[in-house]
């Protein structure tokens, strides 16, 4: 019988690089060049700049797709080059190279609903199941390390060593809590939740943290007639299935691919019309 030749883990790219610049392109040329036989796929590039909320919903919707073991870069990091940590998480299903400044809350709660629940962002105590590493061993980072582009210098080439065969604990020192954002979950109540937007994807549809478990849960089916959404003085009557049902123009509300409560708007962009961002309310109420 033949050998079976088994593929390293994906390395899997996040950032707010946008593609304008070379900075995601250097990033994939330093993981080549240490581990030649890398398989990089690009997730996104669009999260919106220094908006780590948004970097901490991308990961979190997107990672059930990979296949087990792979490897996220995130790059979000306004705070690149002060004394924050540089971090390696390892959850029950994959890997995720990151700073440590609350990108990886989101993935952190699908194991423990509380985690980043709190009033304020800070550490945060691992959910079980769930390691991680401060990634403090620079013979693993490309030097000279820019004090602005860690994504390059740190986080890349640590992903490489590590789809390369490298243990995690050769990469730095073993952490029991990380930096978790301050994002209190939708909150039900009786016939009705409340919860904000988090991000606005590129057609402007204004994606919600109320997930179709949360209204499962309260007994309201992804298509609702009788359901109320109020954002920013505006009432959406009813659930829809599409961005066109019921036919015609205006605000839709919906379960969208996300598995999230969005709202859209029929041909153009609920974002610009409605004026809002992420942080701001939504409410749906059934009854």
């Amino acid at each position: 019988m033949g050998r079976v030749q088994l593929s390293p883990p994906p390395i899997v790219l996040a950032t707010d690089f946008g593609l304008a610049d070379a900075y995601v392109g250097m990033m994939r040329g330093v993981i080549f060049s240490i581990n030649p036989h890398a398989s990089v796929i690009d997730l996104t590039h669009g999260i919106a700049p220094q908006d780590v909320c948004h970097g901490a919903v991308a990961l979190s919707d997107a990672h059930p797709y990979f296949p087990e073991r792979s490897i996220f870069v995130a790059v979000v990091d306004p705070g690149v080059g002060t004394d924050r940590f540089a971090v390696l998480l390892e959850t029950p299903d994959h890997r995720f190279v990151a700073p440590d400044n609350g990108l990886l809350t989101l993935v952190c709660r699908r194991y423990d609903s509380q985690f980043g629940a709190g009033d304020v962002s800070g550490p945060a105590t691992l959910p079980d199941g769930c390691r991680a590493w401060r990634l403090t061993n620079p013979g693993y980072w490309r030097h000279p390390v820019s004090a602005t582009f860690h994504g390059r210098d740190v986080f890349a080439p640590v992903a490489a060593h590590l789809s390369a065969g490298v243990i995690p604990d050769m990469l730095g020192d073993p952490t029991p809590v990380i930096t978790a954002l301050s994002l209190p979950p939708p909150r039900p109540a009786g016939n009705s939740v409340r919860g904000q937007i988090v991000f606005a994807d590129a057609f402007g549809n204004l994606v919600s943290d109320i997930t179709a478990e949360i209204l499962s849960n309260m007994g309201v089916p992804a298509r609702e007639p009788e359901a109320v959404v109020s954002i920013a003085g505006h009432e959406i009557i009813g659930l829809s299935r599409t961005f066109h049902d019921p036919p015609g123009d205006g605000l839709r509300a919906l379960v969208g691919s996300h598995g999230r409560l969005e709202v859209a708007l029929v041909d153009g962009s609920a974002s610009a019309a409605l004026g809002v961002a992420s942080g701001t309310e939504i409410v749906l109420r059934v009854g």
